[in-house]
């Protein structure tokens, strides 16, 4: 007859391979045997037996259920290792400042003892919640809230120490108020927002954007783009314009992605600059006294000539003053005639109506006739 632990290698490698199950342990497959642990009407526990190691605080996935290594793994026996396993039925949210921490747990109670949790009734008093420490980390708070079948409980302690490995949170009911998320079961989870401030915007190609957002306690965001081959967006809210056309930007809180903002996002060709030129025939630099000369403004667009007004104004030689050595007499958006009145030079300038920053000069003498 072969005894599970103290059989040799061999003849538990054999077991394995003809006995064997496969479970994941911290979601890491690993082949062990599973058997019945003596009848406890409180939990469901179960012995593990494998030849790889494990560590009490260890979440085992066996039939599709959760359990946890509840037994202290002292080293490697009879050259296998050997752990109780107990069943984890409740999972719950619980709320830590706008962080949240999604526990597989089972429960044990002050005035009803220990609980499987099928039908969970809870009586006045404290609640013991017993977790894997590996699903936290010291970012949980004293006065953290979680529901659970109904009800509100705060977390008023916190034992990771007695146990290695496991954690014991010390839980009192409290009360249900306006911000707890009854239908999703999330304590707190109405009054968490996350508001993208910067608005909707347009963006070229291959230009980049900086979103600007809060978040309920300056929790932890990440962001999505709806069309990827349009606009990139990465961990840290920079917009880059791929593509034209329209995607929607999404910032989600990190652990529960209905709560969120979007923005919309427009990207466009990348723009040319504008050009303006002034022309004229026949000697433009120049107008006789007491004559006129039409002058033209060509725009471009990169190299296409485009049609797109402009104004002008006439200056002294210093482009700034005024001038009584030549005067414009008439003008449109692309044209307009120069009256040579003194001698002397004069600056013309064309500015573009729809950008006034872009513009021309033209330098002209007003010289006496022949």
């Amino acid at each position: 007859m072969i005894n599970l632990f103290e059989s040799s290698t061999d003849d538990f490698a054999f077991l394995l391979d003809q006995m064997g199950k496969e479970v994941t342990i911290n979601n890491n497959p690993v082949r062990v045997l599973v058997t019945n642990k003596s009848l406890n009407e409180n939990y469901d526990d179960r012995k593990i037996t494998s030849m790889s190691p494990f560590n009490r605080g260890d979440i085992v996935v066996y039939n599709g259920k959760k359990y946890l290594i509840v037994s202290e793994i002292n080293d490697k026996r009879y050259n296998k290792y050997k752990a109780i396993i107990r069943h984890l039925p409740h999972r719950i949210i619980v709320n830590s400042e706008s962080r949240f921490y999604t526990l597989d747990c089972y429960i044990n109670t002050t005035d009803l003892g220990l609980t499987s949790g099928k039908v969970l009734t809870l009586a006045d008093g404290e609640i013991t919640v017993n977790c894997s420490n590996y699903s936290l980390d010291s970012g949980l708070k004293l006065d953290a809230r979680f529901l659970l079948n109904g009800r509100a409980w705060k977390v008023t302690g916190i034992d990771d120490y007695s146990k290695p490995g496991t954690v014991a949170l010390t839980c009192t009911k409290d009360t249900i108020d306006s911000t707890d998320d009854l239908v999703n079961g999330i304590a707190g989870g109405l009054g968490i927002k996350v508001d993208i401030t910067s608005g909707d915007f347009n963006l070229s190609i291959g230009s980049t954007y900086q979103l600007t957002w809060t978040s309920t306690n300056n929790a932890p965001v990440k962001f999505s783009s709806s069309d990827d081959s349009i606009a990139t967006v990465d961990a840290h809210g920079l917009v880059t314009g791929l593509n034209i056309g329209s995607v929607t930007i999404t910032a989600y809180h990190a652990q529960l992605e209905w709560i969120k903002d979007t923005v919309m996002v427009t990207v466009e060709d990348i723009p040319v600059d504008y050009t303006v030129t002034i022309t004229s025939s026949s000697s433009p630099g120049e107008i006789y006294k007491g004559r006129t000369k039409t002058y033209e403004a060509i725009v471009t667009q990169g190299s296409a000539t485009v049609i797109e007004p402009v104004t002008w104004a006439i200056y002294a030689d210093d482009q700034t003053s005024t001038t009584t050595f030549a005067k414009i007499t008439s003008q449109t958006g692309t044209s307009c005639i120069v009256s040579g009145d003194n001698l002397g030079y004069v600056q013309l300038k064309a500015s573009l109506v729809v950008d006034p920053s872009v513009h021309a000069w033209y330098r002209i003498r007003i010289r006496s006739a022949l």
